[in-house]
């Protein structure tokens, strides 16, 4: 997107986020103005790391937002030339579905209806891979790609509620930009990885911290579908400047065995007490968002549209040695 240096003002709706705050600190880097909607700008303990990145004295705002009150959106919007819209609940743990359903998909309808008020030229939304890869009727042999969707039906019926959240925000998305003639862009990675720029430990980073650590047993041959936090930032920003970006974008470096994951952190980290899992059932469930309940072979992965965009990923060794002692620094490993 041609923008001129004073003008190049964006939003970064949950800027205090995993994901997120890579975004905030890659637009910063590249020159951007950045407004970060965050629930409370005063709290250091989820925010604090944002107002220590380079550039963020001079052009970083932070707005008191939340997703579900559209009038708190709408100030942090306005004047921008296009609005990255990361916030979302990722759990798995919740009370009702509605805590999880509620989030994505109000939430989304709120800022979406921000954005077209405001005239907003590009928005990026970040979906995720449990909106495309979860669908037990996908035949073998088909690659999984953007073009997929996961079964929102099945998951309904089996009550796998993050992953119709993350399915329906998104088609509200798509649905809401085509009435209102928005330009859409989603980003939809699966596990991400990489190093943690805030204090406390994103849900993704937590799972490789409890499979490393062996209080969570996945099956040794089961496959995990990840991609470097870098990455994905460098997708949303790219999605925007990019005036031939369309569409999603499925944001996955590949698909790798829970062997040789922890066969990779061990060689790395010997001191590390790493369960092995040899012993571990083979029918074990693995990741719980994959397409099917012992994730995607690497052969099936569609990533070409992504790294046509990004001109390629991070090696994911890196990524896995980077989050490891990311994790350790902040204390949660030893």
């Amino acid at each position: 997107m041609a923008m001129e240096e004073s003008k190049k003002v964006v939003c970064v709706t949950g800027a205090g986020g995993f994901i997120a705050s890579w975004i905030v600190k890659q637009l910063l880097e590249k020159g951007y103005t950045v407004h970060g909607t965050v629930r409370d700008p005063s709290n250091n303990a989820k925010c604090g790391h944002l107002k220590q990145l380079p550039g963020a004295g001079e052009r970083l705002k932070l707005f008191k937002a939340d997703v579900l009150d559209y009038d708190s959106i709408v100030p942090a919007v306005r004047g921008c030339e296009a609005v990255f819209h990361t916030a979302c609940p990722f759990f798995w743990k919740f009370d009702t579905p509605d805590d999880v359903l509620v989030p994505a998909i109000t939430g989304t309808e709120n800022v979406m209806r921000a954005c077209s008020e405001e005239k907003i030229k590009r928005v990026v939304m970040t979906s995720s891979g449990a909106a495309v890869m979860f669908d037990p009727d996908r035949p073998e042999d088909k690659v999984v790609d953007e073009r997929c969707w996961t079964n929102v039906d099945h998951c309904r019926k089996n009550e796998r509620w993050y992953l119709v959240a993350k399915t329906e925000a998104e088609k509200t998305a798509w649905k809401f930009a085509e009435e209102k003639g928005l330009k859409l862009l989603v980003v939809c990675p699966v596990y991400v990885f990489g190093p943690l720029l805030q204090q406390t430990l994103n849900t993704s980073s937590e799972y490789l911290k409890e499979v490393v650590e062996g209080s969570r047993n996945p099956s040794p041959s089961s496959y995990i579908p990840l991609v470097d936090v870098r990455d994905v930032a460098k997708a949303h920003i790219l999605a925007v400047e990019n005036e031939a970006a369309l569409g999603r974008y499925f944001c996955v470096a590949l698909s790798v065995s829970h062997r040789d994951v922890l066969k990779s952190v061990k060689e790395k980290f010997p001191e590390l007490r790493c369960c092995a899992h040899e012993g571990v059932s083979e029918t074990s469930i693995g990741i719980p968002h994959a397409g099917r309940y012992d994730g995607i072979p690497p052969e099936k992965i569609g990533n070409k549209k992504t790294t046509e965009l990004i001109g390629g990923f991070i090696p994911y060794e890196q990524t896995l040695f980077d989050t490891i002692a990311s994790i350790r620094e902040r204390g949660f490993l030893p």
